[in-house]
C-alpha cells in the first residue's frame, strides 16, 4: 500500500468521483483509476465500483478509507511538527466546539491564538456527538470541545474533564410561564433541546426522573442552535441552556432564564481526542489559550463579561 493510493482514495471520497479527484489531485482521471486498481489487485480485493451516481466504495473500501484518512491525518501532523522545528508555524488546526462555548468563550481563545501561531489555519466543526465522533475516528478533527462521550466509547478516544456550569430553564420574554418556579409547571408544555439525539434520555434521566416528575410529553430536538434560538424566540417551546450560553447577549435581550426550586443540569466539557494520538503543538497551545481567556475574563473590568465568565467552574 502506497501514500499516492491513499490519497486518491480519500479524493474520491470526498469528491464523489474518480474524475472529480484527479482535478483536486492534480493527476489524469487514468492516473487515478490505475492507482485505486493497483490497490485492489495488490490486496485481492474489490474496494470502489463505479454506479450511475459516480463511485461507490465496498465495505472493505469504506473500512481501509477510514485507515487511509487517519494516516493522511498523521502524516500531515508530522509535517507540521517538522515545520514547528525550523520555526514555521503552518498547518490547519480543526476543533469540534459545542454551540455554547463557541458563543461564548471561542473568541477571545481564537484572538489570543492568531497571535501565537498566525500562519496556522483554524477549521471549526459543531460539536455535537455526531458530528464530532466520525471526524475524531478518521483524523479529520484534532480534538473536541464538547460532553463527555459514552462509556462504550472510552477505548477510542481520551476525555479530559475541562470545565463544568450549571443550566437554567429558559423560555421567550412574555412567555405565560415565565414566572413558573417548578418543573411542575411545565408537564404540559413542548420541550426543545440544541444538543445530540441522547438529549432526550439526558432530560429524562437527570431532570424530570431525578425530581420524581414524569417526562414531558413532547420534546423535539435541534441540532443547530439558531434553529433553537428562532423558535425560542417567537413560541412557547421551553429548552434548558447551560448558563454562558444564557449570559450571551443575543440570549439576554430575548430569553428569561428561570429561577426554579428544582436542581436543573450541570454540564461538563471535556477536550476528547483519539487515543494514543498525542496532540499537536498547535493543539495544546490552543487549549492553553483558551484557558488564559478564562482565567482573565473572570476578572474584567466589564461587569457583563466577568458574570459570563464567572459562571464556569474550570476543573484544570
Amino acid at each position: 500500500m502506497k501514500f499516492h493510493q491513499f490519497r486518491t482514495l480519500v479524493a474520491m471520497a470526498d469528491t464523489g468521483s474518480i474524475r472529480a479527484a484527479a482535478r483536486a489531485l492534480g493527476i489524469s482521471p487514468a492516473a487515478a483509476t490505475k492507482a485505486v486498481r493497483e490497490l485492489e489487485a495488490e490486496q485481492q480485493i474489490a474496494l470502489v465500483m463505479r454506479n450511475a451516481n459516480g463511485i461507490a466504495f465496498t465495505e472493505a473500501g469504506q473500512a481501509l478509507l477510514e485507515h487511509a484518512r487517519a494516516i493522511l491525518h498523521q502524516m500531515a501532523r508530522a509535517q507540521e511538527d517538522l515545520d514547528r522545528r525550523r520555526g514555521q508555524y503552518r498547518g490547519t488546526l480543526a476543533i469540534g466546539v459545542t454551540p455554547w462555548v463557541a458563543l461564548s468563550f471561542l473568541p477571545d481563545a481564537v484572538s489570543l491564538f492568531r497571535t501565537r501561531m498566525p500562519q496556522m489555519q483554524l477549521e471549526f466543526y459543531e460539536g455535537l456527538l455526531n458530528i464530532t465522533m466520525p471526524r475524531l475516528r478518521d483524523g479529520t478533527l484534532d480534538f473536541s470541545l464538547g460532553k463527555p462521550m459514552p462509556a462504550s466509547l472510552h477505548a477510542e478516544f481520551t476525555q479530559t474533564p475541562l470545565m463544568a456550569t450549571e443550566s437554567a430553564v429558559v423560555v421567550r420574554k412574555g412567555h405565560p410561564l415565565e414566572r413558573a418556579r417548578s418543573l411542575r409547571e411545565f408537564q404540559d408544555s413542548e420541550w426543545l433541546l440544541n444538543w445530540d439525539p441522547a438529549s432526550k434520555e439526558m432530560i429524562a434521566d437527570t431532570v424530570f426522573h431525578r425530581h420524581g416528575l414524569p417526562l414531558p410529553r413532547t420534546v423535539h430536538l435541534a441540532h443547530s442552535w439558531a434553529v433553537a434560538m428562532g423558535l425560542l424566540m417567537h413560541t412557547d417551546i421551553v429548552s434548558i441552556f447551560p448558563w454562558p450560553l444564557v449570559e450571551t447577549r443575543l440570549a439576554r435581550e430575548n430569553l428569561r432564564a428561570l429561577t426554579l426550586k428544582e436542581e436543573v443540569d450541570r454540564t461538563t466539557v471535556s477536550v476528547v481526542a483519539r487515543r494514543g494520538v498525542p496532540l499537536s503543538a498547535a493543539a495544546e497551545c490552543f487549549l492553553d489559550c483558551l484557558m488564559i481567556s478564562i482565567r482573565a475574563g473572570a476578572t474584567a473590568q466589564d461587569s457583563a463579561r466577568r458574570r459570563l465568565y464567572r459562571s464556569l467552574e474550570l476543573l484544570i
